[in-house]
């Protein structure tokens, strides 16, 4: 027993065996008078901490709660006292010994005991079951924030129309108040239908009583609007019948538009045998019309297919212009391109629609500096320009703008053509006049230096002739005639070079024609150190030639073999060495000669090698070499009936090889 002897001895005997039943009760029970506890079975002194009665019995009961608790307790023991009646249970916390704390559900009832008031209360653990409702209400706190976005008015009630619970839109639309705590506070007919009561017949009241859901649509005047509401059961757990869900929408506009549409109705009826007398003429006037549309379909698809004809015609007379034509947008992409433009800007596959077009055509991260199509969007005129791209090309370009109804350029079409042929061509034609002015220049000088030569041999000559008769040493005089002599013979090969003739080939000994081109060059190549080396057959050769082309073809050659080897040594070398080697051999039953040209030079790349007799290609730098020369030299080769070969190792060597055909009848 956990109760003081007096106590238990003041019992009626009708009485032990209940106050046993209390003693030994599972549920926590005990006794208050004064606020002092008189009695606490087993069960509480253990829930309280303690494991003797003795600890707990005449201590203030209060002070076993916490801070929160203790003043609701307390509170609920006076409504017990005062109204002389059981009180509903409250939820509360009391602290152990040990300092922690355990949550109770506390009711409290009142009871005279030895002519005094007095209160019996009956306490249980309830931490199941506050972990319990903490899970739920996260888990109605996730349902709470889905129905707070739903814009349908969602409302909740109990048995007795108290609205525990309304999402966002109930509260904006009908007014209800928030709800804390699922507490029921708010009547729901109060906000639904602004009266103090259910209205009769209301369908939520027959979903209460038979569990049924009703749907029903119904005017609020205090809201102004239409509303369909669904009432469905809320059971619980057991599948008990505990209230109902309320969901609500504003129907207004649709009911409104039902009533228009009625009343169209309506007025569509009457209208109805108005028009029907006239459907049959309306009727005449659609056929017509049926008729005429039918016409204007086939005029459209003729005039569609010949727009498809001209449009492929047009797109084959783009196609088909050699020059470049790209439609370009405000910030210079490709929108389109002819055929002649993506065969030059097209690189790996690569498509070039969208693309930037001075990536794709100069490849360069930014607009040409002297842009036409820039120019032409911002002045709205015609565009010309001169744009050096990648790999020296030269393009004229001409940009056209497009422009909308408001006069504003929205497209520039860019037609660009490759004109380094033209301009190498001027440039050639430049230097051909400069040389033709030179060679002028040079017939002149070597007129009037002709006639002094030969004054100054006549001299020396009759010097040699007084110094013989005298039987003095003329040595001097002799290298005057002697120095004379190839003084002359370098004025006559200018004079040769220079002169222009219209006139067949004639046989002239090889010999000669190497005599003539040396003496216009043998300064030069001594001037840059170049070891000469030249084996000619002592033999002569005569061969049927315009003697001077051959002697511009290997003046040609001459030339860039100096280039070549001043490139590689720009000093004096022993192994800067030109070798001009020649010889008659036989090609099946034609005698040729063979000319062979061979310096140390830089070489030609093996990847070029077989483009250095097209016309306008050059390995020199610009301004250097117009790419003219082995192409002329190897058209004049051609022109003789030989060949022009050309070996080469980068680096290492170049190997000029010509073969020339000789007459034979007419060799000496």
């Amino acid at each position: 027993m956990t109760c003081k002897p007096d106590i238990k001895e003041s019992l009626h005997e009708s009485c032990r065996q209940y106050w046993d039943l209390v003693a030994s009760s599972p549920v926590a029970i005990g006794v208050s008078s004064g606020n002092r506890i008189l009695f606490l079975n087993s069960t509480g002194v253990a829930l309280f901490g303690f494991s003797d009665p003795k600890q707990v019995i005449g201590k203030k009961v209060f002070d076993f709660f916490d801070e929160d608790s203790g003043p609701i307790v307390k509170d609920q023991f006076q409504r017990a006292r005062k109204t002389k009646a059981g009180v509903p249970p409250v939820d509360a916390r009391i602290i152990l010994p040990d300092g922690t704390g355990v949550d109770i559900e506390i009711s409290a009832s009142y009871f005279t005991f030895e002519n005094k008031s007095a209160v019996q209360f009956a306490f249980h653990g309830i931490s199941k079951r506050k972990k319990m409702e903490e899970l739920v209400f996260q888990s109605r706190h996730d349902w709470e924030e889905t129905f707070h976005t739903i814009t349908d008015m969602i409302t909740v009630h109990d048995k007795d129309f108290n609205i525990v619970y309304a999402n966002k839109a109930a509260q904006e639309v009908l007014k209800v108040p928030q709800t804390y705590g699922g507490r029921a506070v708010h009547k729901c007919f109060t906000y639904y239908h602004g009266t103090d009561c259910p209205p009769d017949g209301c369908p939520s009241c027959d979903c209460l009583r038979t569990g049924a859901p009703a749907n029903f649509e119904i005017f609020e005047p205090h809201l102004n609007m239409y509303i369909e509401i669904r009432s469905m059961p809320r059971l619980d757990s057991n599948n008990n019948l505990v209230g109902l869900i309320h969901i609500a929408r504003d129907v207004t506009d649709r009911k409104r538009a039902e009533e228009a549409i009625r009343s169209t109705r309506d007025e569509l009826e009457l209208r109805v045998e108005e028009r029907t007398s006239k459907l049959k003429s309306i009727n005449e006037q659609l056929k017509a019309e049926v008729a005429e549309r039918r016409a204007a379909v086939e005029a459209l698809m003729k005039s569609e297919n010949e727009f498809r004809s001209l449009s492929r015609e047009f797109n084959t007379l783009l196609n088909g212009i050699p020059d470049n034509l790209i439609l370009l947008s405000p910030e210079l992409k490709i929108m389109w391109a002819n055929k002649a433009a993506t065969a030059v800007i097209q690189q790996d596959g690569t498509e070039i629609k969208g693309q930037y077009c001075y990536s794709m055509c100069c490849d360069i991260l930014s607009p040409c500096e002297n842009c036409p199509t820039l120019r032409s969007f911002m002045s709205g005129q015609e565009e010309t320009a001169e744009i050096v791209a990648s790999k020296d090309k030269i393009w004229d370009i001409r940009a056209f703008p497009i422009k909308d109804q408001s006069g504003r350029v929205k497209n520039v079409i860019e037609l660009a053509r490759d004109i380094t042929e033209k301009v190498n061509l001027q440039a050639g034609a430049t230097r051909t006049r400069h040389l033709a002015s030179l060679g002028e220049l040079a017939a002149g000088v070597a007129h009037e230096i002709n006639n002094p030569i030969n004054n100054v041999i006549n001299y020396a000559q009759i010097l040699i002739d007084e110094f013989s008769s005298e039987n003095r040493d003329d040595e001097i005089a002799r290298r005057i005639i002697k120095d004379g002599d190839r003084i002359a013979t370098i004025v006559r090969s200018l004079l040769s070079f220079a002169r222009i003739r219209k006139e067949e080939k004639t046989f002239v000994y090889l010999h000669e024609i190497f005599s003539d081109t040396l003496s216009l060059t043998s300064a030069q190549i001594r001037k840059d150190g170049i070891n000469l080396k030249v084996d000619i057959p002592s033999e002569p050769i005569k061969i049927p030639v315009h003697l001077q082309q051959i002697q511009q073809v290997f003046l040609n050659i001459i030339s860039n073999a100096r280039y070549a080897l001043n490139e590689k040594y720009p000093g004096s070398h022993e192994h800067k060495v030109l070798e001009i080697m020649c010889d008659g051999i036989n090609i099946g039953r034609q005698r040729y000669v063979r000319v062979i040209f061979i310096d140390n030079g830089i070489g030609i790349p093996a990847q070029i090698i077989d483009k250095v007799v097209n016309p306008f290609f050059s390995t020199k730098p610009n301004q250097m070499g117009t790419g003219l020369g082995l192409s002329i030299s190897h058209g004049i080769i051609s022109e003789h009936g030989g060949k022009l070969l050309i070996q080469s190792v980068e680096g290492e060597y170049s190997k000029i090889t010509i073969n020339l055909p000789i007459n034979e009848q007419d060799r000496e």
